[in-house]
């Protein structure tokens, strides 16, 4: 007995690219504060967000009128700024160089919501949250911990706060994102539709919040353990420099 094939099936690989995109989107969340794999998935969701309509086009391009059709809805997308943009950042990955989004830092305590104290602090684009907050240890070996972060506190917990952006949009990255992958969304539903079949829901109620996503807390006993450990660092390193003299 032959089993008929699935109605969907032409756009399968596209439906696959799509589930796909959505998968990028939490990964660029998990990797928030690692720099280099933060910007390796987001080359991988430009990849596979851009690929989603040649692959409609190549599944159904020999149904009757469906290539007419289907060319105003592609174009439609195409014209969106933010579709067109992300699609000209994919291109560059793939025939210039390395995509690097700037990024934004502040450093301080929060007590689970937003900052309690907070400072803005540079966090390079290749540079790893942790990175950022070992920078602020040495200052403090070299001076002070002026933000007083590292006092005991059991209301609250040390915070790098990052933020990703692309000009020219002022929205976070993530929020980029998810905002493409709902307008590639409207498409593919606009597609299963002509094809007589029933849209599906589109909803990223499974994202996290600002405040899990962008907020990288750590535990302070360990950052005064490492703190401890530069200063004994810094005076064996002057010891020795004296005995060398």
């Amino acid at each position: 007995m032959t089993t008929a094939p699935h109605p969907l099936a032409p756009i399968e690989s596209a439906l696959d690219r799509f589930r796909e995109a959505h998968f990028w989107i939490h990964t660029l969340e998990q990797y928030y504060h690692f720099a280099d794999p933060f910007r390796w998935h987001l080359n991988a969701f430009l990849k596979s967000i851009k690929e989603v309509p040649p692959l409609i086009q190549m599944g159904l391009q020999n149904r009757p009128g469906f290539s007419a059709w289907f060319r105003v809805e592609r174009e439609r997308l195409s014209a969106d700024p933010l579709m067109r943009f992300l699609s000209e950042q994919r291109d560059f990955v793939v025939h210039r160089g390395t995509l690097v989004p700037n990024s934004h830092g502040s450093i301080g305590i929060t007590e689970g919501r937003g900052f309690k104290l907070g400072l803005t602090f540079p966090v390079h684009p290749l540079e790893d949250s942790d990175a950022a907050m070992r920078r602020y240890l040495r200052h403090v070996v070299e001076y002070r911990d002026f933000l007083e972060i590292l006092l005991p506190d059991d209301d609250s917990l040390p915070c790098i706060e990052r933020v990703w952006r692309m000009p020219p949009f002022d929205e976070e990255l993530v929020d980029l994102a998810a905002q493409a992958w709902l307008r590639t969304g409207e498409m593919v539903n606009a597609v299963v539709a002509w094809m007589s079949e029933m849209p599906q829901e589109l909803s990223l109620d499974c994202r996290h919040s600002g405040q899990q996503v962008q907020f990288k807390t750590f535990d302070r006993t360990r950052l005064n353990a490492e703190l401890r450990a530069m200063r004994r660092s810094k005076q064996t390193k002057r010891k020795a420099a004296k005995n060398d003299q």
